[in-house]
This record gives C-alpha cells, structure tokens and sequence, in this order.
C-alpha cells in the first residue's frame, strides 16, 4: 500500500521518461562519423539531449506527485494526465511524416498548449506558428536539413 501511495502518476511518468532517454542515449552512443574534420560529430547532439532529459527526469521523479490543499486525485486519473502529453507526441510523431513539418508542427503545438493552460486557442495558435516558422527557418536555411514537405509544398 505505502509502494503504491508513493508511485504517483508523476513519478510513474518520470520512470517511463527516463526509460525512454536511456533507449535514446544508448542509441545515440552507435552513431559515428565518417568525416575526418568533423570536430563535433553525430553523437554530439544526442548526448546533449540525453544529459538533458536525464535531469528533467530526475526533478520529476524527486518532485513526485503533488495535492494542492484539499484536493485528491485517484491514482488512474494522475496517470491518465501524465499520459496525455506522451499521446500528444505519439500523435505528432505518427502525423509528421504524412502531414509534413509545416502542418504537423503547428497543430501538436496549439494542442499541447492548449493542454498545458494557454487561456486562448488565438495566443496559442500565435505561438505554435511563429515557434515553426522559427524552427522551418533553422532547419531549412541554417542547418540545411530537409524536412518532410507535406500537402502544403505540393500545392505550390
């Protein structure tokens, strides 16, 4: 009972989070370069991120779940809400490939701020298409990687 008591939603997401970091770490340490002046290297960026979620991860779990004054959620309803925004990314993650970076993009964004408490759809619809215009502009011009086009590049 005291195992299940403090094996809240949060840390449960914490725990699954982390798991998933690992997987991307230990993934991310197979990558090679095939240049000889590539001062950086394929496994950089990976290894940032990872250092990255391994702290987030952390912080979440230690926080754990938290009641505000009177307020007690039941066990299923803190792990339906710690799912969500896995599911949210699911989604995008399945809907980038045929919806493209230009429509994918803006649509996870609006729902996940909507989600996380952004008081209106038009500020959330704001930020969602500057933050891609933004990301289209780092990726496209400055990276120059290619991203998915979609339905919108075929139009025109």
């Amino acid at each position: 009972m005291r195992l299940k008591l403090a094996m809240g939603g949060d840390r449960i997401a914490a725990l699954l989070f982390l798991a998933v970091v690992a997987v991307y770490g230990w993934g991310g340490t197979k990558l090679t370069t095939t240049l000889q002046g590539d001062v950086v290297g394929p496994a950089f960026f990976p290894r940032v991120l990872t250092i990255l979620g391994v702290v987030l991860g952390v912080l979440l779990f230690v926080r754990g779940t938290s009641t505000r004054g009177s307020e007690k959620a039941s066990a299923s309803d803190s792990v339906v809400v710690a799912l969500i925004p896995a599911a949210m990314l699911l989604a995008y993650v399945l809907l980038f490939q045929p919806l493209g970076f230009l429509l994918a993009t803006p649509l996870f964004l609006m729902a996940a701020f909507r989600y996380l408490g952004q008081p209106g759809w038009l500020s959330a619809t704001g930020y969602s298409l500057a933050i891609t215009a933004v990301l289209f502009g780092l990726f496209h011009f400055v990276l120059d990687i290619r991203l998915p086009p979609g339905p919108l590049v075929r139009l025109f």
